[in-house]
């Protein structure tokens, strides 16, 4: 633990010293980088880009963000260790969410470790600004109705909602990650995007805005929900 801690230390210290890359990188090339020649500005960098939502993530299971801090060092700390295996690692993005959610449930004691894997009592704070930075451009009003949508959605829906929509996750990888099946995600995002546009058709009818519908639905979708209408692979 202690060798932990000592690593998100130096990660830290990586921040305040190397330059601040503003462009987002490629994450092959990143891994590529840190794999072959122990690149610690890639490594930074890679640490920059996921930590935020890994964080979010974790904090869903465990609501203390300390611990949340310790599962995202817990996590960089092994790929930096394992770091020569990266570039073989099919998809990164959905390992790092798997491996925050086993790290997470480990920090769990027996009787709610059983409770989380089933997803029952995560709690998911979701955040309208957070959801849909765009929501500046809405009205209030509009705000608070799809705010209470989202908040009375079940939660295993809000969690798979958070994944899809704040993290971009496709469906294939949020089963992966929580370890169900891609059927299940489907059926729990439909069941979130339904109550959402329930919502939004109520609010634009009331005040006979109804071509506004499907322009303030698309805001709410997450990207592979759009995907799924155009056929495309999710």
């Amino acid at each position: 633990m202690i060798c932990k801690k000592l690593c998100f230390l130096c990660i830290k210290s990586l921040n305040d010293q190397l330059p601040v890359v503003k462009n987002e990188p490629n994450i092959q090339d990143l891994l590529e980088r840190i794999g072959g020649k122990s690149d610690e500005v890639a490594f930074r960098q890679l640490f920059d880009l996921f930590t935020p939502g890994l964080l979010r993530f974790s904090f869903s299971i465990l609501k203390k963000k300390e611990l949340s801090e310790e599962v995202v060092s817990d996590v960089f700390f092994k790929v930096w260790v394992h770091r020569t295996k990266l570039p073989e690692i099919e998809n990164f993005k959905a390992y790092l969410f798997t491996s925050s959610r086993n790290t997470a449930l480990n920090y769990l004691d027996k009787e709610k470790r059983n409770r989380a894997v089933q997803l029952e009592d995560i709690e998911v704070p979701l955040q309208i600004n957070e959801i849909c930075p765009e929501s500046v451009l809405i009205s209030k009003e509009m705000k608070e109705a799809i705010g209470r949508a989202i908040e009375h959605l079940p939660e295993r829906c809000k969690l798979k909602y958070s994944l899809a929509k704040n993290e971009q996750l496709k469906y294939k990888e949020i089963a992966q990650i929580l370890d169900i099946s891609v059927k299940t995600i489907d059926h729990q995002l439909t069941i979130a995007i339904k109550k959402i546009g329930d919502e939004i058709k109520n609010y634009v009818s009331e005040r006979e805005e109804a071509d506004h519908y499907t322009l303030l639905l698309h805001l709410f979708l997450p990207r592979a929900s759009s995907r799924v209408w155009q056929g495309e692979d999710v």
